[in-house]
C-alpha cells in the first residue's frame, strides 16, 4: 500500500508542477498594464518613470536615476541622422549594400532583429540588387531594432557627431554613446592582449575578471577599436576568427548589459518632448525624423486615434526600456519614458509583454489611469 501512496503522491506533485508551469507561462504572456504600475511602485531601485501630458508633469518616479538604456539609445542616432539628412550631408536615397551592413551583424545576438528586417525589405520589394536605401537602414534601426544597422550608422554619421548631440539636446547625465555590437567582442580582444584562450572555461573566467576591473573609459576605447576593425572586415574574416558563438556566455552578456550606456527617464522624456514639439527641430529635420520614429503609425488603428505616435524601446535579459511620444486626434500631447533594470526571468517577460497595454493606458489618459498615476506621483513626493 505504501508504494501506491508514494506513486500517487509523486504523480500529484508532478501534475501540480506541470499545471503551475503552464499557468505561469500563460500569466507571463498576458498583457497587464496594472502589473507595470505596481512593479514601479514596489521597486524604486529598479524602475523609473516620467510622463508629461500637455506640457505638465503627469508622473515622475525615480526620474533622475541613471539606468541602462538598451536600444532606446538609438533615438539619439536617429536624431543625428535626421540633422545630417536635413543639412544635405547624407543622401537618404543612397543605395546601401546589405553586405556592408553585415560587417556589423553577429547572428543570434539581436533576437533575430536584423534578419527580420531583411525579410521585411524583401517582402516589400525594397531590397533591390542586394541594396536598400539609407532611409530604410535608419528605419530598420528603430522599427526593427537592428544593431547592425545602428553600428553602420554610427560609422556613417560619426560617433563624435552623435555624442555632440547629447550636449545640444541638453542631456548632461547621458553617458557617452559607443558601438553596441563591437562591445560584444571585447572579451575576445582582452583575451588576446593577455595571452589567454577565451575558448577555455578557466581562461574565460579570468577574462571576465579583467573586464570587470576595466575603467569605463578603457571599456569604451576598446569598443571603438573593435568598431574600427569591423569597419574594415569586408570579407568577414575578423568575425570568423573571433567566433563569438563558441565562447560568449551569460556572464559576458550580463557584463555587457551592466556596462550599457545609461541615462535617465527625465532626460529621455525631454528628448521625445522635443520631437513632439513642432517648433524645436526645423521642419527639414522633422521631415526626416518623424518617418523614422513614427513606425507605429503604419497601424491603421493608430492612424484612427493619433496624428503622431512614435517611440523606441529596448530590452535584454535584465533590462526593459521605452520612450515614446503621442498626439491624439483631440490635440493632446503625451510623452513617456520608462526604464527597468536588474529584472530577471519572469519579470522581464511580463514587463515586456505588458508595456504596450501600459503605454496605451497612459496615452489615452482615462480618468481611472489619471488617478492611478497621480497616486504614484504623490507617493514619490511624500
Amino acid at each position: 500500500m505504501l508504494i501506491y501512496y508514494v506513486i500517487a503522491s509523486a504523480v500529484t506533485i508532478l501534475l501540480l508542477l506541470v499545471f503551475g508551469f503552464f499557468w505561469l507561462r500563460r500569466w507571463m504572456q498576458k498583457s497587464d498594464a496594472d502589473y507595470v504600475l505596481k512593479f514601479i511602485a514596489n521597486n524604486p531601485k529598479r524602475a523609473s518613470l516620467s510622463i508629461v501630458r500637455n506640457g505638465s508633469d503627469f508622473a515622475d518616479f525615480q526620474s533622475d536615476e541613471l539606468r541602462p538604456l538598451a536600444s532606446t539609445v538609438k533615438i539619439i542616432v536617429a536624431i543625428e541622422y535626421a540633422h545630417q539628412a536635413a543639412n544635405g550631408e547624407i543622401d537618404v536615397s543612397e543605395r546601401i549594400k546589405t553586405h556592408d551592413l553585415s560587417r556589423y551583424y553577429i547572428p543570434r545576438t539581436d533576437g533575430g532583429a536584423h534578419e527580420t528586417w531583411l525579410r521585411s525589405m524583401e517582402s516589400k520589394e525594397f531590397l533591390q540588387g542586394g541594396t536598400v536605401s539609407l532611409e530604410e537602414v535608419a528605419k530598420g534601426m528603430i522599427a526593427h531594432s537592428s544593431n547592425a544597422n545602428t553600428e553602420y550608422l554610427m560609422m556613417r554619421l560619426g560617433l563624435d557627431r552623435i555624442n555632440a548631440k547629447l550636449k545640444r539636446l541638453q542631456l548632461p547625465k547621458h553617458e557617452q554613446i559607443y558601438p553596441i555590437v563591437s562591445r560584444l567582442i571585447i572579451p575576445y580582444e582582452i583575451a588576446q592582449k593577455n595571452k589567454l584562450n577565451i575558448f577555455e572555461k578557466a581562461d574565460a573566467k579570468k577574462v571576465q575578471t579583467l573586464i570587470e576591473e576595466m575603467s569605463h573609459e578603457a571599456y569604451i576605447d576598446e569598443a571603438i577599436n573593435i568598431h574600427t576593425k569591423l569597419n574594415e572586415d569586408h570579407d568577414g574574416s575578423y568575425k570568423e576568427q573571433v567566433n563569438l558563438r563558441a565562447w560568449h556566455n551569460m556572464a559576458f552578456n550580463d557584463t555587457a548589459s551592466k556596462r550599457g550606456i545609461r541615462s535617465t527617464t527625465s532626460e529621455y522624456v525631454s528628448v521625445v518632448q522635443k520631437i513632439n514639439d513642432l517648433s524645436y527641430f526645423t521642419q527639414a529635420v522633422q521631415e526626416h525624423l518623424r518617418p523614422i520614429m513614427e513606425w507605429p503609425m503604419e497601424n491603421h488603428k493608430n492612424q484612427e486615434k493619433f496624428y503622431h505616435l512614435g517611440g523606441k524601446g529596448g530590452s535584454t535579459a535584465q533590462i526593459v526600456t521605452f520612450a515614446l511620444y503621442a498626439e491624439d486626434k483631440q490635440g493632446n500631447k503625451t510623452e513617456l519614458a520608462i526604464f527597468f533594470n536588474d529584472v530577471l526571468g519572469y519579470e522581464t517577460t511580463k514587463l515586456s509583454n505588458s508595456l504596450s497595454a501600459f503605454q496605451l493606458a497612459v496615452v489615452t489618459a482615462s480618468s481611472n489611469w489619471e488617478q492611478k498615476l497621480s497616486k504614484l506621483h504623490n507617493a514619490k513626493n511624500v
